[in-house]
């Protein structure tokens, strides 16, 4: 009779996990395919999509229609921090707002296989948290 009990309490905490989450920070992924082709993340009533090229990486912010936030309703830099498995130090990490995107470059990316990635996002002067744990697998 143990098993069905089990069974049970797996499926509340399946169902009302989610509830329990906080809205300004969230690790899942988001449902919808990225714009750019990048990773896309949940955070709060805003998704925020990641893309990266080598080193150099993009930071979209979107409404929850994923509509493009306007510029007027964003800061000009983003700060973050970059942490890989191995290193206990966390390096900073700065985003400039260029055109439609943010951009930083984040050496040493391409040649690690797992990091973390938490961005401070300011949203109608909100602060947001962007987490992208990325496993760089080829």
């Amino acid at each position: 009779m143990k098993l069905p009990r089990l069974v049970l309490t797996a499926l509340i905490l399946l169902v009302t996990g989610p509830a329990f989450a906080h809205e300004e920070h969230n690790h899942e992924a988001a449902i919808e395919a990225a714009p750019h082709g990048g990773i896309l993340r949940n955070s709060g009533e805003f998704k925020a999509e990641l893309v990266l090229q080598n080193d150099d990486a993009r930071l979209y912010l979107y409404d929850k229609a994923l509509k493009p936030l306007d510029a007027k309703r964003l800061v000009s830099t983003l700060k973050g921090e970059l942490r890989f498995p191995k290193d206990k130090n966390k390096r900073e990490v700065v985003f400039n707002l260029k055109g439609d995107s943010y951009q930083a470059r984040l050496t040493g990316i391409s040649k690690v296989h797992r990091y973390d990635l938490h961005i401070m996002l300011t949203i109608d002067g909100q602060p947001r948290i962007g987490d992208f744990g990325v496993d760089n697998i080829h």
